[in-house]
Order: C-alpha cells, then structure tokens, then sequence
C-alpha cells in the first residue's frame, strides 16, 4: 500500500480541533490556578496590564482559539508540502501486518 495524498483542509482540521482540546485541557486549568495565586500581586506588579487581560479569563478564552488558528495554518501548509513531496518521490511505503480483523469488517459489531 501506498500514501499518495492526504487531504490538506481536512488534517488541518482535525489538528486545530486537536490542538484547541489539548489546550483546553492543559491551559485552562493552568491559567485559572496562576489567576488564583498572582491574582493581587500580578494586578499591583503589573498595573493596567494585568486588567487588560481580565485576570487571565482573556487568555482562557484566546488561547485555545489562538493556538487553534496557528494549528490550521501550519497543518495546512505542512501537508500541502508533504502532497507535494509525496508525489514527486511516488508515494511513501506502507506495511500493514493482519491481526486478525479484516479491513472489510472495520465498524461492523
């Protein structure tokens, strides 16, 4: 079996998603316990800086939609380059080994 091509939009997709869950899960608790301890030291060291961001709330929202953004993009090119380097070297080699499922009987119960 061979890859010949990976559908760009769609794998840039499923990264974002990925990737705006991962952070979901990383970043939200992480900024909500830095919010919590420097929430009086980061406002007075920090000023008007601090309130910008709304004592880290700014950030639990933007963050995850940012990295998710950046996440597309760089999908996006990245397996574009790859399609395009797929098909000037003729594809990469896969090997599958059979363990007993047949592909025929994928989502079958």
């Amino acid at each position: 079996m061979k890859l010949k091509r990976i559908d760009p939009v769609k794998y840039a997709t499923i990264a974002a998603i990925l990737t705006a869950l991962i952070m979901l899960i990383v970043f939200v608790p992480m900024a909500l316990l830095f919010s919590l301890i420097g929430a009086g030291a980061a406002s007075e060291s920090f000023g008007a800086g601090a309130a910008i961001f709304g004592g880290g709330i700014f950030m639990v929202v933007l963050i995850p939609i940012i990295y998710a953004v950046v996440a597309f993009i760089v999908t996006l090119i990245s397996t574009a380059l790859l399609n395009f380097i797929l098909r000037k070297t003729g594809g990469l080699d896969i090997d599958f080994e059979k363990s007993g499922l047949d592909i025929t009987q994928i989502g079958q119960n």
